[in-house]
């Protein structure tokens, strides 16, 4: 979004949303080239700087070098200084090359004829949820790697299986996906009430462990 400036702050509870803001939120304001004017303390908390060590230096000191020098991140300052928002996860780097993740927004300022003067972003460190969520996908990738898992909808039919499963089954995935499970079992037990009382325990939300 864009901010306009006009009366911002002017009245009270304008104020105390400014305020709300500035408790909850790290916010930093930049010039329209990305030149850092001011930061608050939940930001210089994040990024691991004081304020004197950022305040005239260019936004460009948070990203990684190969970034900064690209025209992918000269693009994305010239949006912004033509009044265009930009929001989203984004990696960055703080005090001493550490790696964090903000989820943020960066908003144009306005003044009273509408045009672009100063840009603030507001974000949140979402570092620690982008860690757990790696360290998640790092224990599914072992987990594939040993085991054979195969993937269904809630009515048995196939979705995706791993090489694992294939490699025992004896079947390419092409030769499965969009099938039902049925074509690992007997015909008669598919065709038996406790088949069917299977898949509705599955459906309901109640797992199965044993040796089939």
């Amino acid at each position: 979004m864009s901010v306009n400036i006009l009366g911002l702050g002017a009245h009270s509870e304008e104020r105390s949303k400014v305020e709300a803001i500035n408790r909850s939120q790290a916010v930093i304001e930049f010039t329209l080239d990305g030149t850092i004017l001011s930061a608050n303390e939940n930001f210089l908390a994040t990024v691991g700087y004081s304020l004197a060590e950022i305040q005239g230096k260019h936004h460009r000191m948070f990203v990684d070098p190969a970034y900064a020098a690209s025209a992918e991140y000269a693009a994305f300052w010239k949006k912004l200084a033509s009044g265009e928002f930009e929001a989203g996860e984004f990696p960055r780097v703080g005090k001493g090359g550490k790696a964090i993740w903000l989820q943020a927004s960066y908003n144009p300022v306005l003044d009273k004829r509408g045009r672009p003067v100063k840009v603030i972003k507001f974000a949140s460190d979402i570092t620690e949820q982008k860690n757990r969520a790696a360290d998640h996908a790092g224990q599914l990738a072992a987990i594939n790697r040993v085991q054979a898992v195969i993937e269904f909808d809630l009515d048995g039919t196939i979705l995706t299986a791993n090489e694992n499963f294939l490699g025992a089954m004896g079947y390419r995935l092409d030769e499965i996906k969009g099938r039902h499970h049925r074509m690992f079992v007997d015909p008669a037990y598919a065709n038996s009430a406790d088949y069917a009382e299977f898949w509705r325990k599955l459906a309901a939300g109640q797992y199965e462990s044993a040796e089939f």
